[in-house]
């Protein structure tokens, strides 16, 4: 993003503008500025920062994956 001559990454604006994501679009609308934010992180839906921390916390594997990816079901799958 370029404020005047001030160029800054999209993970510094995440940052500045509290957003969830970096995956998002910046709309003008009524005179006002709208950001369209999708997901929580960069677009593939688990956070490594959040994951990472859960993991410090003692979260296993499957803790982790159940908590970003919400509905999921982890089963074995055997070789033929």
């Amino acid at each position: 993003m370029k404020f005047g001559n001030h160029e800054i990454s999209g993970t510094e604006a995440r940052s500045i503008f509290g957003l969830k994501s970096t995956n998002f679009e910046i709309i003008k609308e009524e005179g006002k500025i709208k950001f369209k934010v999708i997901g929580f992180g960069h677009g593939v839906g688990m956070s490594q920062t959040g994951a990472d921390s859960m993991a410090k916390q003692g979260a296993n594997y499957e803790d982790i994956i159940k908590h970003f990816y919400v509905g999921v079901e982890i089963k074995e799958i055997n070789s033929i």
